[in-house]
């Protein structure tokens, strides 16, 4: 039997899904790494984009199990250099030993259907924020992995609180890659990621 909403419940069966989420905002998170992966945007530049769910931090806004993303574009000056830094800081390996085939191991190229190695994977992300001279927000993010089982979790309440804002949300071309500065302020204390030399240890 027909009904008037045949073309409407149609064209819902055979639409895409949205997958929008936020940006990182400033503040310090505990992440579960949910997805990594190359795509285009829809200007068809080349981005990657990290997908997370927020487990603690000391931002209002980004309670727990708010999903938040990263995107890099790869066509930016420093984009390759912040993703090969993000693998080897959320993986332990050395920066000599990542092969091409690690980058498609962590980043899931369009089409191919397998899971990020770093999928499941938890980590510890300082995300600063600087005003541009034009007037806009640049934020970068300092990835550390985290092994709940060895490493001691911050103490998230005892932080200067952030956020409060209104929320940001993610932009098909916005810029979060790179830069030689920082904000310390609301940020955890951790140490430096440690690398391996090691080519072998696995992801």
């Amino acid at each position: 039997m027909s009904s008037p909403f045949d073309f409407f419940v149609n064209s819902i069966a055979n639409a895409s899904v949205q997958n929008s989420s936020r940006y990182f905002e400033k503040g310090t998170y505990l992440v579960k790494i949910d997805t990594c992966s190359f795509f285009h945007n829809r200007k068809h530049q080349p981005r990657v984009a990290v997908s997370c769910t927020v487990i603690d931090s000391n931002n209002v806004d980004f309670p727990e199990t708010s999903q938040v993303s990263w995107i890099v574009p790869l066509d930016s000056d420093s984009g390759k250099e912040v993703i090969k830094t993000f693998i080897c800081d959320v993986s332990g390996r050395s920066p000599e030993s990542i092969k091409p085939e690690d980058v498609t191991r962590v980043f899931i190229l369009p089409g191919v259907a397998e899971t990020s190695v770093f999928t499941g994977r938890q980590a510890i992300v300082n995300v600063y924020e600087k005003t541009t001279e034009k007037g806009g927000i640049f934020t970068k993010c300092d990835w550390k992995k985290f092994d709940a089982n060895a490493d001691k979790r911050p103490d998230f309440k005892s932080m200067l609180q952030t956020g409060g804002g209104k929320p940001t949300v993610v932009a098909e071309t916005a810029v979060d890659a790179g830069g030689a500065w920082s904000t310390p302020a609301a940020t955890a204390k951790l140490a430096q990621p440690t690398r391996n030399n090691d080519a072998d240890i696995p992801f």
